[in-house]
């Protein structure tokens, strides 16, 4: 058996092992064309003062590239690139970088448009998905199925958008598709994975009801960025589905655990009580709440840094961004924490129903 299962974990990193280099050589397959830095030379233009007097250095690199696709494969052509020292808007290269060019197969023109990066993305997807299965085996293997699943369910409602669909109504069907793919790739269909569906609705049934509360009696919060919307109809619903979505991984995780502590418990005691299933399922959510709220602070607070600094840098006052530029970000924390604490009792009381309806019913019909 243990032999079987290293032969299946060699056979794994054979396969990733081939899939690394293979987008490491898969120029052929690629519409762009593509061409491998062979030699850089820059020198420094100009420099000018920016915000805060700090000195901003403007450089030209002068690149040399071999075409790796196409019907000029194998030809070099000579590149200008401009950079500055802050490398906000634009992009400083180095020797050996593989370069997606602004051209056609035909023309490949002579000006860059990007780094080729899928070697990078296959390389940590691909370490993921190894070390999935290596270490939690099956588990892992369900994991990787849910997430591909939820991948397309999400694609699919990129396309439904793009077709002039209303979004509110794709985030609602596609909330639930992902609780019932996640739950049920990851717990099968069992009354454990009923509960923590039935849960996560529920809560987010509440939060969604409360930010409704918050925006009807409070006025509606002051968005940034709503000059990118275009000509939405109703600009209000981007933010609706902003709360469901992000809302629905914590309340998930809180449901699942509970759900699966409760069935633990009925499973190793049948006799146990329907009042100290419920406290213990209690005092299992009460562990992990100050966790995941703190963890919805770290995800706030890290997709709010770039933000910060660029504002920051540009002499708005941080008193400024707080009032005026994140308060919806402010109330989407405060209202997914709510969902957090309002997760506990709804899945203890709804794991506990339906966990010990079984026992219940013999108990009735005794």
């Amino acid at each position: 058996m243990k032999s079987h299962v290293f032969q299946m974990k060699y056979f794994l990193a054979g396969i990733y092992i081939i899939c690394v280099i293979f987008t490491c050589f898969n120029a052929r397959f690629y519409h762009t064309p593509l061409a491998k830095i062979s030699s850089v030379t820059e020198k420094e233009t100009m420099s000018r003062k920016g915000t805060r007097d700090v000195e901003e250095y403007y450089y030209t690199q002068k690149i040399t590239a071999r075409i790796l696709n196409g019907t000029h494969k194998g030809e070099e052509i000579s590149i200008s690139n401009e950079y500055t020292s802050s490398q906000v808007q634009n992009q400083k290269y180095h020797k050996g970088d593989t370069v997606l060019l602004s051209g056609s197969r035909e023309n490949p023109g002579k000006s860059i448009r990007s780094i080729k990066r899928d070697g990078y993305l296959a390389l940590l997807a691909g370490g993921l998905f190894f070390l999935l299965i290596c270490i939690t085996g099956k588990q892992g293997f369900y994991t990787i199925i849910s997430l591909i699943l939820n991948t397309i369910i999400f694609a699919f409602g990129f396309q439904a958008f793009m077709k002039g669909e209303n979004i509110l109504n794709i985030c609602n069907v596609i909330a639930f598709l992902f609780s019932i793919t996640t739950l049920i790739c990851l717990n099968g269909i069992h009354r454990k994975t009923w509960a923590s569906v039935i849960s996560t609705i529920c809560v987010l049934f509440l939060i969604m009801a409360l930010f409704e509360f918050s925006i009807q009696f409070f006025g509606d919060l002051d968005y940034s960025n709503l000059e990118y919307l275009g000509s939405m109809s109703n600009s209000a619903d981007i933010f609706w589905t902003d709360i469901m979505l992000t809302g629905l991984g914590a309340i998930m995780d809180v449901a699942v655990t509970i759900s699966a502590a409760t069935g633990e418990i009925v499973r190793k005691n049948p006799d146990v009580s329907l009042r100290k299933l419920i406290h213990s399922g209690r005092e299992i959510g009460y562990d992990i709440m100050g966790t995941m709220i703190n963890v919805l602070l770290f995800v706030l607070a890290s997709g709010m840094i770039p933000m910060f600094i660029l504002k920051m840098n540009n002499e708005i006052r941080f008193i400024t961004i707080i009032r005026y530029h994140i308060p919806y970000d402010i109330c989407r924390f405060l209202i997914e924490s709510i969902g957090i604490v309002l997760a506990i009792p709804v899945s203890v009381f709804i794991s506990s129903i339906i966990m010990k309806l079984p026992s219940l019913k013999r108990s009735d019909k005794k």
